[in-house]
């Protein structure tokens, strides 16, 4: 691993309190939103946008077709977030029907319906100025029209064999004139128990890859160890089977004076802020191996 987490600040910002569970939250300009999930006739989990006050951005809803939840949203800019919209037959509401990607804004509070739905779960795209980076796998770049205008098949096959085929999870951000994004990715054990991995791309200016970490960024996150089984009880109230997860998910990345903040979910059931000294940060990255691309 790149960082050793016991070396690091970790600020839990909000956790599973016994009625709502807080994970995956995103951070721009002193303004911090959230993850909030909840039970929906004691049949499914639903999932809300909130502010660091319990404000609802986006509350869950039913219309005439859908029930609709909202998850993982990441702030585009001061007045745009982006956002994984849940829909749900609502004949069946634990009938999935698809996920679509969307922006919203918070000001005039519109939604921005993207006309891609290339696979049955979209999520997790990066708005990068009038640019969307779509995919990591292949490397996609996508115009302010959907167009695609870069797209790359790179070579993850030693990232794959060991820790899963990588997603994407933060924006760009850069550090000592260096462009990178983290991607994330995954294996199961049993089909019960998901293990989640982070690696660094970096990138140049023109947003094309350039190489990726051989190493993980972290390594599990052992503190806590009372609230993820609390709320995974209180989850398998709904599920006799609960995925069990071993994730820090990172949602965006925050570059400040001293530090990077890369605000992050751990183990779908708290809100963090890992924090890495600048030079720290530049350190360790420097002396990791990468695969050049």
């Amino acid at each position: 691993m790149i960082f050793n987490l016991n070396n690091l600040q970790i600020d839990i910002l909000k956790k599973f309190d016994g009625q709502y569970n807080y994970f995956n939250p995103s951070h721009f300009n002193g303004k911090t939103i959230f993850r909030r999930e909840s039970k929906f006739e004691d049949k499914l989990l639903v999932s809300d946008i909130i502010d660091n006050q319990d404000n609802v951005i986006l509350n869950h809803c039913v219309d005439d077709d859908y029930l609709w939840s909202y998850e993982d949203a990441r702030f585009i800019n001061e007045k745009e977030i982006s956002v994984c919209c849940c829909k749900r037959d609502v004949k069946d509401v634990e009938k999935i029907i698809n996920v679509e990607y969307k922006k919203y804004n918070l000001i005039t509070k519109e939604f921005t319906h993207f006309k891609t739905q290339n696979t049955h779960f979209e999520k997790h795209w990066q708005f990068y100025n009038n640019k969307i980076i779509y995919h990591v796998n292949p490397y996609t770049i996508l115009d302010d029209k959907e167009n695609t205008i870069y797209k790359k098949n790179i070579n993850f096959d030693l990232w794959i064999e060991r820790y899963g085929n990588p997603g994407l999870s933060t924006n760009i951000f850069e550090v000592d004139g260096k462009k990178y994004l983290i991607f994330h990715s995954y294996k199961t054990k049993n089909k019960i128990v998901l293990k989640y991995y982070c690696g660094i791309l970096r990138i140049d200016d023109s947003l094309q890859p350039i190489a990726y970490s051989f190493n993980v960024l972290f390594d599990t996150y052992n503190e806590d160890c009372d609230i993820t089984t609390e709320y995974f009880s209180w989850k398998r109230k709904l599920l006799p089977i609960p995925t069990v997860v071993d994730v820090i998910f990172p949602m965006n990345v925050i570059v400040d004076s001293t530090d990077i903040n890369i605000y992050s979910g751990i183990n779908d059931c708290m809100s963090c802020n890992i924090r890495i000294k600048k030079e720290v940060f530049i350190n360790n990255i420097n002396n990791s191996p990468f695969i050049l691309l």
